[in-house]
This record gives structure tokens, sequence and C-alpha cells, in this order.
């Protein structure tokens, strides 16, 4: 049978194609990671004998390589040199990223982190890959509190706070080259028990947060003020406090210029001494 006639055997409707995602062109398969030899050859004999089948076609391109397939069934012909490809092939970052919901600095958090294995000897060129079996058992135990906060329209920022701050152990993941610090997951069997907070919930912590912060401020330069005069601060009255805090119980700060001030009396007190 012919190559050509192996293809069109199969009745697949043309499609809108443009990037490799859940279906990818054989066009760009051979582009990323085919080549032109022995692994586009195993492609194309699994079609010849039936044991691998198109889910579409695309215009784009011409003959054999407009056919689309899924992408997991084309990562089973992966090249790895000198390594046996285990039966649901390899992932590179970014499609590991893409099945976890996460950033592409993620998933070497994750493999620095010995979560993923990404040894030199998984590569496809520069790039370095990752077993998909591996991903697909993380993605079963452990789901990124961004995709939950996301979910539900949370802030993904203030959700994970919240569920640290409340005990929820969380996996948290260093993000390498990114100054946000780290990336969080949930163990699944733990989301299903927990109550997630609402916006609410989230609003009311902040401002739980804020509050807590502006008391120690005060309490700190209450502090160093009493120091530099010697003597304690006059309590100020309720009815003295101005109007802006009266929600909030909190006394008006002083301006940054006088905390400069205090902090370089105090300073030289300390000096003198």
């Amino acid at each position: 049978m012919k190559i050509k006639e192996a293809f069109e055997e199969h009745s697949v409707p043309v499609q809108d194609y443009s990037k490799p995602g859940e279906f990818i062109a054989l066009r760009h398969a051979m582009k990323n990671y085919l080549g032109h030899g022995a692994d586009l050859a195993a492609v194309i004999q699994a079609v010849v004998n039936g044991s691998l089948a198109p889910a579409g076609r695309t215009e784009r391109f011409r003959g054999i390589t407009g056919y689309l397939f899924r992408s997991e069934d084309l990562r089973k012909y992966r090249p790895t040199p000198g390594v046996t490809a285990t039966p649901e092939g390899f992932l590179s970052f970014k499609e590991a990223a893409a099945s976890l919901g996460v950033r592409t600095n993620v998933i070497r958090g994750l493999t620095d982190q010995g979560r993923l294995t990404a040894s030199n000897s998984f590569r496809n060129g520069f790039a370095r890959l990752v077993p998909a079996k591996e991903v697909q058992q993380f993605a079963e135990q452990y789901v990124a509190t961004s995709i939950l906060a996301k979910r539900f329209q949370l802030n993904s920022g203030s959700l994970a706070r919240y569920l640290r701050e409340s005990g929820t152990p969380l996996l948290a993941i260093p993000r390498p080259d990114a100054r946000k610090g780290h990336a969080f997951f949930l163990r699944k069997d733990v989301a299903a028990q927990i109550q997630l907070p609402t916006c609410g919930m989230l609003r009311e912590a902040g401002q739980r947060r804020i509050v807590a912060a502006r008391k120690k401020q005060w309490a700190e330069y209450r502090q160093a003020r009493e120091a530099a005069l010697g003597k304690p601060m006059r309590r100020v009255r309720a009815s003295c406090r101005r109007s802006d805090n009266r929600s909030n119980g909190q006394p008006s700060l002083p301006s940054p210029e006088i905390l400069d001030h205090v902090q370089v009396a105090v300073t030289g007190l300390v000096g003198c001494k």
C-alpha cells in the first residue's frame, strides 16, 4: 500500500489549525523533533499498519504533512538517544507546563526539587525533556493553587497566603529566575476536603493584616518617640483621633519626615551613651 493511500484511508475532517496544542500537524512534528529520519519513518509505518491514526487534517500544509495527530500519540516517537522510551513518551518543559497549568520556570523548579526527572540523557537537541508518565502522576496528585484561584475567580497570591496562614499543607516550589518566589501546589485529596475562601473572606483577611501592620508600626514609632523624649507619651483619646481612622480604630501615624527625625534623634541618644 502506498503511503499517501494509507493516510487517505482515514476519513478525517478538515480542522482549523495554527500551532501545536492538543493536536499537532505532522509538519510541525517533523520540524520540532521527528526530523526526516528513522523516527518519521516509524510514524509513517505505524499509519500504514494501522497502529496510528490521524485525528484530522489541515489545508495549511501539503500532502501527508497536513495530517493532524494527537500530541500525546506522537510523543511516543520522540527521539531520546541512548534512552529506552517509555510507552507514554516524553514532554518538553513547555508541554509539561501546559499539562499542569503553570509556567515553564515552575517545571524547572520541580526538576530542581526532584519532583520530576530531567537528566541530561533526556534531550531533544538543546531542549530538556521529562517523562510524560511522571508529569501525569504529579498531575493526578497535585493541583496548582493558581488553577484553583482562576477557577473560583480569586486572587492567586491572596489564596496561597490564606491557605498558608490557615495551616493547610502546601507544596512550595521555588521558581528559578523569578522574583515572585514560589509556586504552590495543593494535594487533590486535601483540596477535596477543605472549603475554599470566598472573595469576601480574602478581603477581610487582607484588612486584618493591614490593621496588624499599622499597629506594629505605631508601636515601633511610640517606642522610638518615648526613647527620644525620655518619658512616656501621652495617651491619645478616642475623640482626638482622625475621623478617617475611626473605622479601624487606629490613630493616624505621623508623617515619614517625623519618623525620620525621631530615628535620627534616637540614634544620637544611643551614640551619646
